[in-house]
């Protein structure tokens, strides 16, 4: 019984003891307390004002965007690119900037300013394409201000890079029936044929366009022996 006593005084005294200790801490550093509390708030409030400004610079970017399609739809070309480049100054580092510049690749070409588009496709879809649907269409744009500068080797090249890696079989059949299409007009029949034979390969049975890329195909190859003869 005295045992038992001594064990739950000898308990207290460690509790008071330890208490006093925590007691005698925060005295001595209640300024410190003090900081660390202020220094959560201001922390906790930075990350609510953070994600606030990042929620109004998304809604403020995606309002302009809408603006900016419209006037495109409307036939404001030249208004619009001073408009897009205007977007791309403010919000460069946001989400939408890849939109805008394949917008501005698109209002460029609409305006034939086929050179101007070439460098905001390209950045658009360097190292997306079959990944990001806005990177597949500005390259598409690409090989078409490529086309209209006569790069022809370089259009060929990025409508063969569609056809390698975009996810939808109609982008990959739109990519190699350009990259054959160039190589037909430029003469490269045989090239042309693979290209045609890849595109038979890219459809099922019973896909009507077999037949014709089969065709074609044929087409090019006769065509070279032809050439090749005379």
């Amino acid at each position: 019984m005295t045992s038992s006593r001594r064990s739950k005084g000898s308990d207290e005294d460690h509790f008071v003891a330890g208490a006093f200790q925590l007691t005698t801490w925060v005295q001595r550093n209640s300024r410190v307390l003090v900081l660390g509390g202020v220094a959560v708030a201001i922390l906790v409030a930075g990350v609510f004002y953070y994600q606030d400004y990042q929620n109004k610079v998304r809604s403020a970017a995606s309002t302009e965007l809408r603006t900016i399609r419209f006037q495109l739809e409307t036939g404001g070309g030249a208004e619009a690119v001073e408009r897009i480049r205007t977007f791309l100054a403010q919000f460069s580092g946001s989400s939408y900037a890849k939109e805008a510049q394949v917008l501005l690749a698109h209002a460029l070409l609409l305006q034939n300013r086929a050179g101007d588009a070439i460098d905001p496709a390209r950045e658009a879809a360097s190292g997306d394409i079959g990944k990001d649907v806005l990177a597949t269409r500005a390259a598409f744009l690409l090989a078409a201000a490529y086309e209209e500068v006569a790069d022809t080797a370089a259009a060929i090249g990025v409508y063969e890079e569609i056809g390698r890696k975009a996810r939808l079989t109609l982008e990959k059949r739109r990519g190699l029936e350009g990259a054959a299409r160039l190589h037909s007009v430029g003469g490269d029949l045989l090239a042309a044929a693979e290209l045609y034979d890849q595109l038979v390969e890219l459809l099922p049975e019973d896909n009507p366009l077999r037949s014709l890329y089969q065709m074609r195909a044929a087409e090019m190859r006769a065509t070279a022996i032809t050439v090749s003869a005379g």
